[in-house]
């Protein structure tokens, strides 16, 4: 492969020498680069990168062989040194890499994509390029600039990389890979790399004033070079020349052993043949003079081992006339010392391939690099700051042995010396992913964070999540596809419904058509569903953790305080959403939680909630009543104040009752919320039973006439369409929930502006009843089993006490079958337990009382007057 030294957005060329007119021309190149890399979506600059930095793992690639074969011959460091630098390419640029660094740098990575809402501002945030971002290089070193380009990248700059011409054009050999990662054409022409020798002013002033900020990796002269010529509104950041040092407290040799931290201290010495700012260059032990004194010179004694065999591992690469000198100097002048007896030292004499120095003045010490060491003492961290005063600014890791106390007390002592990283012994160059650089975040110097001071208006949010699902998603690219433009409520009334059925056949792990891209960093909940066939519903995590915080204000408008301790009565586990996410909204009030489920035999579950003296409760009605029914029998008197049900009807029956059993409680909704929409309604204080706030910022309702689908009037009822406008990974548009409900017309006690709606009741085909969600599709194919029945059937809800009451009417085929009516209530009875797992669960458990069946005559049902239809679900429990 033939290495070019300069790559030109896209195009490789052999060009030495430059004009100030070049440069000009260059620069207006790269201005005119910007829109198309800040229209390329975050997610594929990262997916190149990766692809890229697989090339240089892949033994056969011929990337990493020109990459071996030119380092070889332009940098100083050994063939193994280069072949450890170019081993962490491909974790540096892994995808999960660059993610996990850019939500933990950027702190809101998703706003270089689009304007984003963030918790807590009421207005949207968008991070915007700089523009075109000048790199400045430095000699030997090219993991540095790379990382920088990458950062560069990631922040949709566009890119000029000026490198040393005394350094390696290995970065050129990165533009080829990357240029043939770049599938779809979009990165490879964003970014130009070129060289000069320094001391061209000329070139420097111009390039500068044609770049929006300047990172510059290297001397101090460099750094206030750029930081001169560069005009007012191009900011500079410099990463100038850095010294590090290490410190042990001598309590530590005891517990880790001479060996081990001698180990330490050479890898932090030697890695990069010491040219890193974050290398070692002076190494304290921290202590009474005398014990620490002798303590210094036994680890001297046990560097030799270990310096010897880093010295195996990594070899010391090429030094030239002047740095071998500067080595002997350091050498000659502790022989010097050692015979005025203010110094010990050793070394691999007569080759310098190491060299340990012991001094007995505390003075910091400046290594001439190569793996020179200099070990000093100090009696306290006082003392050792006094040496290290006179290079604040300049200091830029500390190197810690110690327990945790003791390194909180290094940062507490030392905050004021400047010092950008504090690190343990031995981890002092493998910065962790996330870890500021020289005090700052780099990524955060490349991006302009502006806002838009509003907050969108609904019918904007609908608009742009319809968008979003047609771009992204392939069901709704083609759920949507006869239909116009959404520009407007009109338009967005027109779109086809969302059915349950569109989710079931869409959705994990039949398909991932509903999402919008590949599912990560998220939660999966399973959503309804009959026997052996759930919904599977995904929420990325800031969706979830936006969901869980909307639960909990919900509780608290309900009356959750600071004084109560709640008891978590839901179910856990089987990818139910109820137990974690109310568990987790819990955490976001200021009440106490006792995460107790509802598995627990009665005895155990009222311990619990005793001996914690719980003032509320949350969980399923059903099972809340099997809990008052029990504190009833057995006698007890409980201090509850509040109930929190949900996920099926409360009426007045059972408010009565549990009134009854708890005198003092208030019962609440913890919330109107489907796993497929999250939470979509909360109660205030002066709200009770199906009647809710609506998360108006969060959620978008409809009612709508179930036959026809056309809205109906405001206040009258309708079947509830809702659509969720923060799921953006599976979007929920136009969704039918299922449930019966109207618009409340007057305005609320409490004050709030957000709408109340109310909930009347199923018109679909589940039923929630005694904790058991039963499907018509169930209980029509149990009907199936019994050949004396027709098809013909309704199911009854009511709520004649605290508990509720389920009959079936089933149509017989003939007159004559009604003889044998007990026979074929014992068939059909037999056959929903077996196609009816949950309500044979609830009968079980005393949580629903058997169905009462009933048959009727062919034709007798009820039809509906306009269509013919039976309304197969009459839901009676709540009255207007």
């Amino acid at each position: 492969m033939e290495i070019k030294n300069a790559y030109i957005f896209g195009e490789e060329i052999k060009k030495d020498y430059w004009t100030p007119a070049e440069i000009r021309e260059l620069s207006a190149a790269a201005a005119q680069k910007r829109k198309k890399i800040f229209s390329v979506q975050r997610e594929y600059i990262v997916s190149c990168l990766s692809k890229t930095g697989r090339f240089f793992s892949d033994p056969k690639s011929p990337y990493l062989a020109a990459a071996r074969k030119h380092l070889a011959e332009t940098v100083t460091f050994s063939p193994q040194m280069t072949q450890e630098t170019l081993n962490i390419i491909p974790s540096l640029l892994s995808k999960s890499e660059i993610n996990k660094r850019m939500n933990l740098e950027m702190f809101f990575p998703y706003a270089l994509d689009t304007a984003m809402e963030r918790h807590g501002y009421d207005g949207l945030l968008r991070a915007l390029p700089k523009g075109v971002v000048l790199h400045i290089g430095a000699g030997n070193v090219f993991l540095g600039i790379l990382d920088s380009f990458l950062l560069g990248l990631v922040t949709k700059n566009v890119n000029i990389i000026k490198l040393s011409s005394s350094g390696s054009n290995f970065l050129n050999i990165f533009a080829s890979a990357l240029k043939e990662a770049d599938d779809k054409k979009l990165i490879y022409d964003s970014f130009a790399i070129l060289n000069w020798g320094g001391g061209k002013k000329e070139l420097e002033k111009e390039i500068v004033s044609g770049c929006d900020a300047v990172f510059v990796w290297g001397g101090a002269e460099a750094v206030e070079n750029y930081k001169k010529i560069a005009p007012v509104n191009v900011k500079v950041e410099g990463f100038g020349p850095k010294t590090s040092f290490g410190l042990i407290f001598e309590s530590r040799f005891e517990k880790e052993g001479f060996e081990k931290i001698a180990n330490k201290v050479v890898k932090d010495c030697s890695m990069w043949d010491q040219s890193a700012c974050s290398n070692m260059h002076t190494l304290y032990i921290i202590g009474p003079k005398a014990s620490a004194e002798k303590k210094a010179l036994k680890l001297l004694k046990s560097l030799r081992p270990a310096f010897e065999a880093f010295q195996n591992k990594l070899p010391q690469g090429r030094l030239d006339r002047d740095e071998e000198a500067e080595i002997t100097r350091h050498r000659q002048l502790a022989v010097c010392d050692k015979a005025l007896k203010q110094a010990e030292f050793d070394s691999s004499f007569p080759t310098p391939h190491w060299t340990a120095i012991y001094e007995k003045s505390p003075a910091y010490r400046i290594s001439p690099l190569n793996r020179v060491l200099y070990i000093k003492t100090a009696e306290s961290l006082d003392e050792l700051k006094k040496e290290l005063m006179p290079y604040r600014g300049y200091l830029q890791t500390a190197g810690i042995e110690g327990n945790i106390l003791e390194k909180k007390s290094v940062i507490e002592n030392f905050f004021d010396l400047g010092l950008a990283r504090f690190a343990a012994l031995g981890n002092m160059l493998e910065g962790k992913t996330g870890s500021p650089h020289d005090g700052v975040f780099p990524m955060m110097s490349l991006v302009n964070w502006v806002s838009l001071e509003e907050k969108p208006k609904n019918e904007d949010r609908l608009i742009e999540i319809v968008r979003h699902a047609r771009e992204k998603s392939r069901f709704y690219a083609g759920h949507y596809s006869g239909c116009g433009e959404v520009l407007d409520l009109n338009s967005f009334r027109a779109l086809p419904f969302l059915e349950k059925r569109h989710v079931l056949e869409n959705t994990p792990p039949e398909s991932e058509a509903l999402m919008t891209s590949k599912a990560k960093r998220g939660i999966y909940f399973a959503s309804g569903g009959s026997t052996g066939q759930p919904k599977y519903v995904f929420y990325d995590q800031h969706e979830y953790e936006h969901t869980c915080r909307m639960l909990a204000y919900a509780y608290e408008a309900a009356g959750l305080g600071e004084n109560d301790v709640i008891a978590n009565l839901f179910v856990a586990g089987n990818l139910w959403s109820s137990w974690l996410s109310v568990e987790k909204a819990i955490a976001y009030t200021k009440a106490i939680s006792v995460p107790t489920g509802s598995n627990l035999a009665m005895e155990n579950l009222l311990k619990y909630m005793k001996d914690f003296s719980v003032t509320s409760i949350i969980g399923l009605p059903s099972f809340l009543i099997k809990l008052a029914e029990y504190v009833e029998s057995a006698g007890e008197k409980l201090p509850i104040r509040r109930i929190f049900y949900g996920g099926e009807y409360v009426g007045d029956e059972m408010v009565a009752y549990f009134k009854k059993v708890f005198p003092k409680c208030e019962v609440k909704s913890a919330g109107y919320a489907t796993a497929d929409a999250g939470v979509i309604g909360f109660q205030c204080e002066h709200l009770s039973k199906g009647q809710h706030h609506l998360f108006a910022y969060s959620q978008h309702i409809e009612f709508v006439d179930p036959e026809t689908g056309k809205p109906v009037k405001e206040g009258e009822i309708g079947e509830l369409i809702v659509t969720s406008l923060n799921k953006k990974q599976m979007p929920i548009i136009r969704y039918r929930v299922g449930d019966l409900g109207r618009w409340i017309l007057k305005p609320c006690s409490c004050g709030r502006k957000e709408p109340v709606s109310e909930i009347l009741g199923r018109c679909d085909d589940r039923i929630h009843a005694g904790g058991a969600h039963i499907f018509v599709n169930d209980i029509q194919n149990a009907i199936g089993l019994v050949k004396d029945l027709s098809f013909n059937f309704r199911v009854i809800i009511e709520k004649p006490s605290h508990k509720d009451k389920l009959t079936i009417e089933a149509e017989l085929k003939s007159d004559k079958s009604m003889s044998k009516s007990k026979d074929l209530e014992a068939q059909l009875r037999a056959a929903l337990y077996e196609k009816c797992e949950d309500l044979k669960e609830s009968v079980k458990m005393g949580w629903l009382d058997e169905p009462a069946i009933k048959f009727l005559p062919p034709n007798s049902i009820e039809r509906i007057k306009r269509t013919g239809k039976i309304k197969v679900v009459v839901d009676k429990r709540i009255k207007l």
